[in-house]
Order: structure tokens, then sequence, then C-alpha cells
């Protein structure tokens, strides 16, 4: 299966002290035993490095940085064709704080014809949103 990560997932893996810490582990563990080809948005990757930089610290975000090669994710670069889906999504978003990212990480998964995301974010729809 082809998942999709977003950077609540990735803030909990790399932030000792968030209440889906354990959780993550737990979930990139079964993901890597089952081979799943595991997806991440380069805008997801600044959006977690900038949260570690806020809730923990620059070493927080080093460690991030050194590690990240080690989860052997599929890197999907944000392009002109992701970005207009992206502001098509996001503009008919109707309630007050929608995240871009979020919607981006929709168009991704549509797009890519992923089969479920990784992220505790209630915005996902539960059928696609593996916790």
């Amino acid at each position: 299966m082809k998942k999709l990560i977003d950077s609540d997932f990735l803030v909990g893996l790399f932030r000792e002290a968030d209440a889906h810490h354990k959780e993550t582990l737990s979930v990139l563990e079964i993901e890597t035993e089952n081979e799943s080809g595991l997806y991440v948005v380069n805008l997801v990757l600044f959006e977690t490095a900038t949260v570690l930089a806020h809730r923990v610290n620059m070493d927080a975000v080093r460690l991030f940085y050194d590690k990240l090669p080690k989860l052997n994710l599929k890197i999907i670069s944000f392009d002109e064709k992701l970005e207009s889906m992206s502001w098509e999504m996001f503009l008919k978003q109707t309630k007050k704080g929608c995240s871009f990212v979020d919607c981006t990480n929709m168009a991704v998964l549509r797009q890519f014809h992923l089969d479920g995301i990784l992220s505790f974010d209630r915005f996902y729809p539960e059928k696609i949103r593996v916790q």
C-alpha cells in the first residue's frame, strides 16, 4: 500500500513529549514491516521543521534533518500542477482555520492514487486516515 505522511505524524515521531510519540513509532514500525510505500510532500517537511523549531528547538530540527533519509520516504515536490490543485481545493473550504498544506495533501492523495495518510488530523476523512 502507498501512504502519505502528514506533518503531525512526523512531529509526533521526532518530539518525545508529543502525545502521539509512542503511537507514531509503533505505526511506522508496522508500515515498514508491511513494506508500505511512504510518501511525503516537501511542503510537509518544511512545516515539520518549523513546528519542531517552535515547539522543541533547533537541535530537534537538526536531528529530524539528519534522520530523514533513513525513513526512506519518497518526496513529492510541490510543482505548478499540484499548486493549482491545492488552491482549487483550499478555496472550496468553508471552515475557518483550514490549512493549505492539508489541502495539498488531499490533492496529492488524489493525484498519486495513494491509499491513505498517516495523520491524526480530523481534517482528513476517517476512511483514509491511518492511525
